[in-house]
């Protein structure tokens, strides 16, 4: 049991920035390996099963907590034509994040819903088997609806003033 309290603990630490420590040009160099638990995701479609990889630095500019990061991890999803599992891939490269001093009150900044945040909007809502080519597309072809525009229509798009004369 003390070691579970341990562990959380120092997995808790693992998400903290001390501001003090980034004072005088200094910066820290964060390079992590989180496990996707902190994501805190129960949805039977969308789980987290590899660690999430972080690299980055911090650093302080004027009177902001600024986070350079490169973020690294693997959704799964259903596919959307077979529904089998499909192994996707989230990056973020080049992240920046900056925060007021003002708002960092006790000089630690614990960045994990941030880090949440940033990799759930990245998460793609759907997904197809085989790199986008699922076999059983055209097995399931026949129930799915055609599109009723032309090809040229969806090119240009709606254009909702293309009839209006300019001249004044």
């Amino acid at each position: 049991m003390i070691r579970v309290r341990w562990f959380a603990k120092k997995m808790d630490d693992a998400f903290k920035v001390y501001v003090e420590q980034l004072r005088d040009g200094h910066e820290e160099t964060i390079d992590e390996a989180f496990d996707p638990g902190f994501l805190d995701i129960a949805e039977p479609d969308l789980r987290f099963d590899k660690p999430v990889l972080l690299k980055g630095v911090a650093y302080l500019a004027d009177q902001e907590l600024v986070l350079h990061w490169d973020i690294r991890t693997e959704v799964l999803l259903p596919c959307s034509i077979c529904n089998e599992s499909v192994r996707v891939s989230i990056h973020v490269g080049n992240f920046y994040h900056s925060e007021s001093l003002e708002k960092i009150k006790s000089g630690i900044y614990n960045f994990e819903t941030l880090l949440r945040e940033t990799i759930l909007l990245e998460a793609p809502f759907f997904a197809e088997c085989h790199e986008g080519i699922c076999p059983r597309r055209r097995e399931y072809g026949k129930y799915l609806k055609e599109s009723s525009h032309s090809s040229s229509d969806q090119d240009e798009g709606y254009r909702p003033f293309a009839d209006v004369d300019w001249k004044l």
